[in-house]
């Protein structure tokens, strides 16, 4: 049975630690990026949604500071 992994490089132990050095910063970059796309989603998500509040506050007939005196009332 073959073994699984990246195959074996005829490499100093020196260079295979500046390799995995490389692929750990290339690794932190990448989750920077991702965290940066999460916090864009999630603005996204939230801009929606108050939009969803604003538009139904309207079409309520209720002003703004109607509906939070609401959402205030029902809280207590």
């Amino acid at each position: 049975m073959a073994a699984r992994g990246r195959k074996k490089k005829n490499i100093s132990v020196e260079e295979e630690l500046v390799e995995l050095s490389q692929e750990m910063a290339n690794c932190e970059e990448k989750i920077k990026e991702l965290t940066a796309r999460k916090k864009e989603l999630k603005q996204q998500i939230e801009q929606k949604q108050m939009e969803a509040l604003y538009k139904a506050t309207m079409e309520s007939g209720k002003s703004v500071e109607e509906a939070i005196s609401l959402i205030h009332e029902n809280r207590e």
